[in-house]
């Protein structure tokens, strides 16, 4: 199974990981790498390649937000390997990815990219003419 490490600014990636499993039920292979500030760029990197070692078909990092601190740490972390980061981390991606991670035939990249593609499907814009007329 594919991992999946989730790895943000603060704590969010503990409360995505424990809504995730709210709503599909437990998770192996699923870990939240929280970014406190507390540490170095390169001691971050560290951790989160220490994370993806554990994972039997390689990792997906999800960031919240690309080309900053948790993002440049799994940078580091996929160099030389078949990982890979999705950023832009939310509750849509994350279950579509715990999800769609089942089925066979996934590598890391293929199904970064399917899920990369159904995306932008999960954010929609609503104004109260379209909902409720003039």
């Amino acid at each position: 199974m594919i991992g999946i490490a989730i790895c943000t600014h603060s704590d969010f990636a503990q409360g995505l990981c424990n809504a995730v499993e709210m709503i599909a039920g437990p998770q192996e292979q699923l870990t939240a790498l929280n970014f406190m500030g507390d540490i170095g760029l390169e001691e971050y990197g560290e951790q989160l390649k220490k994370a993806a070692e554990g994972f039997s078909d390689g990792c997906i990092f999800v960031t919240d937000l690309e080309n900053a601190t948790p993002f440049n740490a799994a940078l580091m972390a996929i160099a030389y390997t078949d990982n890979v980061i999705l950023s832009g981390a939310s509750m849509p991606l994350m279950l579509e990815l715990v999800i769609k991670r089942a089925g066979e035939g996934y590598t890391p990249e293929s199904l970064a990219r399917e899920v990369l593609q159904s995306h932008c499907d999960a954010v929609s814009l609503k104004t109260s003419r379209e909902v409720f007329g003039s």
